[in-house]
């Protein structure tokens, strides 16, 4: 049976990130601010859910190779080793997960996933608190709810030490002051370095 492989996940999902970063440092100056706001605030909603999908097609991954814990956990008697359509079918079946937070997604992987085939532990605190931060920006775009402003004005405030909160393409555009980067490129290179580590 052909087992589905962290690496190729890793790899896709770095190849399209990549891309992206490529793209915007190709053409992102030479718009108007109004059109370069825009232009990040789309890029959040796409980086997002690749991020999305990586991290499913990790846990259908993880299940691929040893499906053990899991059933225990749902009490199913389930063969060790499932399909890549079986581990997907118990999944998702017909209904779409969401996870809240990173910390939601190593919960999840620590109480369903064989701690051999868990990438989700290699994320750090640090970094997945700038997922998350990310993730507070991508649900302010998504919804424009309240709540989702106050997650996002909370950020801001309490983690960027922000007097003034401006609207997500304005931030992303500022330089970053601990790590001297464009904001959005810190992002970039913060999906893509951990990525690294959890593909193995």
């Amino acid at each position: 049976m052909n087992k589905t492989n962290f690496r190729k996940n890793h790899s896709n999902f770095e190849k399209q990130i990549d891309w992206y970063g490529k793209f915007l440092d190709r053409y992102l100056y030479k718009l108007l601010q109004a059109e370069q706001c825009e232009l990040l605030e789309a890029f959040v909603l796409k980086i997002a859910v690749k991020w999305e999908v990586l991290v499913i097609q990790d846990i259908i991954t993880s299940l691929n190779h040893d499906s053990i814990k899991y059933s225990k956990e749902i009490g199913l008697k389930l063969r060790k080793h499932l399909t890549k359509d079986e581990s997907e079918a118990i999944l998702i079946g017909h209904r779409y997960i969401d996870f809240k937070s990173v910390d939601d997604v190593k919960k999840f992987a620590k109480r369903h996933l064989s701690d051999k085939f868990d990438p989700f532990k290699l994320i750090d605190n640090a970094s997945a608190k700038k997922i998350n931060h990310f993730f507070a920006i991508r649900n302010y775009l998504a919804h424009y709810s309240s709540y989702s402003k106050r997650k996002y004005r909370t950020v801001l405030i309490n983690d960027y030490n922000l007097r003034r909160v401006c609207e997500p393409g304005a931030f992303l555009l500022k330089i970053d002051k601990e790590t001297k980067l464009y904001r959005w490129v810190d992002f970039i290179k913060t999906f893509l370095s951990i990525s690294r580590l959890m593909r193995g």
